[in-house]
């Protein structure tokens, strides 16, 4: 598992051809099932496109980098970020309020956790130091986000490393 903020940025290699093919940018999802469709991958240089890759075919990031098996898998069709119902950015969707169904303010989205191959959010990460598993409790709406069990959020101290994560979802 890794946090978006900490995949933004990151070299996408080409496997096949051993070349670096761009920068991980952003990602969309569907809102409901919470299934991410794809990453938007930024060319190198100044001017450079971007392009997108299917959730399905960035199958790791790493420490430094990402994977994509072949440069045939992006797609540069310029990337942009367009809206599309029932969808939404990650970078844009940061900020999104989150509240219990009573109405009482959590926080804000800040970060996701998701996990490549898996292609789903794996968590959502409010203030920057508490995490709820994106489970069928937590409703993703385009205005905000409603859980069904605030006692669900867990802690997450900020040097808590990535692997240990999913240890959290098993304690609730």
């Amino acid at each position: 598992m890794i946090s978006f903020k900490k995949a933004q940025g990151l070299v996408v290699v080409a496997r096949r051809e051993g070349a670096i093919v761009g920068k991980f940018d952003d990602f969309q999802f569907d809102l409901q099932s919470r299934h991410i469709y794809g990453y938007r991958v930024k060319g190198s240089g100044m001017f450079a496109k971007a392009g997108g890759v299917l959730g399905e075919r960035l199958d790791h990031i790493g420490r430094d980098v990402a994977f994509v098996e072949a440069e045939d898998d992006i797609e540069w069709t310029g990337g942009a970020r367009n809206a599309e119902d029932g969808r939404a950015w990650a970078s844009q969707y940061r900020g999104t309020k989150v509240m219990s169904r009573a109405g009482v303010s959590l926080g804000v989205i800040d970060d996701f956790v998701f996990e490549p191959g898996n292609d789903r959010l794996a968590a959502l990460i409010l203030d920057g130091s508490r995490m709820v598993e994106a489970d069928d409790t937590v409703a993703t709406g385009p205005a905000a986000v409603i859980i069904e069990h605030p006692e669900t959020i867990q802690h997450v101290e900020s040097d808590t490393p990535a692997a240990d994560w999913r240890s959290l979802f098993s304690k609730s």
